[in-house]
């Protein structure tokens, strides 16, 4: 872990100093995680207005004696899913990055000359994307909880943030899909000789996300602690199995001749 380490302290400097890689995450922080709740939360008494809104809320959760509430803890467990959209999208931008600056400054042949392992190599690309990962999705789990707080508080005088839910996905469940989503990404990557096409792999990892909100609102199934902790073990034990993967698909020798032939 030591190589993967020195790795990590490398290349963190230049994706630091990237703005293609910050700018995209700036504005999700600002759409998912205080535009939109605030809109919501703040326009909660409106929407009991809308017809198709109180029958969607009679199919879901039937008769309820708040209503309103319930439709807040509900709307809370639609942000807790926007929420892993930064998990999954930061280490599409930062590790397709990682690999294919090292082409661009001519510093992978030297580094794959070097003893270090393969695994050890992956590790420190991923410790790359997985730690600026996890301390934005933190960053956006505060900035989100204090906006939906405050908003709520203001208007029905109780603080709905955080929750269990919550802090299983931003401490235990961001991690690991950040870790299984970089493997995923310097596969690609190594495959790939443009960064734009390698980190194409961001908008199709974020279908299924999409497709959990679209199958909360229609009603088929809610986000519960049940649900998380489930999907926390099986991600935890593909971790290693995808770790393998990577490692037997990440071909040093023929990665530095196809680049070169590229050059």
């Amino acid at each position: 872990m030591k190589n993967s380490f020195i790795i990590f302290r490398k290349e963190i400097r230049e994706i630091i100093r990237n703005k293609n890689i910050w700018m995209p995450i700036l504005i999700i922080t600002l759409i998912f995680s205080i535009a939109m709740p605030l809109f919501l939360t703040l326009l909660s008494d409106s929407i009991f207005q809308d017809e198709d809104t109180v029958k969607f809320m009679e199919k879901v959760f039937g008769e309820v004696e708040n209503p309103e509430r319930v439709l807040v803890d509900f709307m809370t467990k639609q942000f807790l899913v926007f929420l892993l959209m930064i998990p999954a999208m930061v280490p599409s931008l930062i590790a397709p990055a990682s690999v294919l600056m090292e082409k661009e400054n001519n510093t992978l042949e030297p580094l794959l000359g070097t003893p270090i392992r393969t695994s050890e190599l992956l590790m420190g690309k991923a410790l790359t994307a997985m730690i600026p990962a996890f301390v934005i999705s933190t960053i956006n789990f505060l900035i989100l909880t204090a906006v939906v707080d405050i908003a709520i508080y203001s208007k029905m005088g109780y603080l709905p943030l955080p929750t269990a839910e919550w802090i299983i996905v931003a401490l235990i469940l961001s991690p690991i899909l950040s870790f299984i989503l970089t493997m995923i990404s310097v596969i690609v990557s190594s495959r790939s000789t443009d960064i734009r096409s390698a980190q194409g792999i961001g908008s199709v990892i974020i279908l299924p996300i999409y497709l959990i909100i679209g199958l909360q609102i229609a009603g088929f199934f809610l986000i519960n602690i049940t649900y998380l902790l489930l999907a926390c073990l099986v991600f935890f034990i593909f971790c290693p199995v995808l770790l393998r993967i990577a490692v037997r698909i990440f071909d040093r020798e023929n990665i530095l001749t196809r680049w070169k032939m590229k050059a």
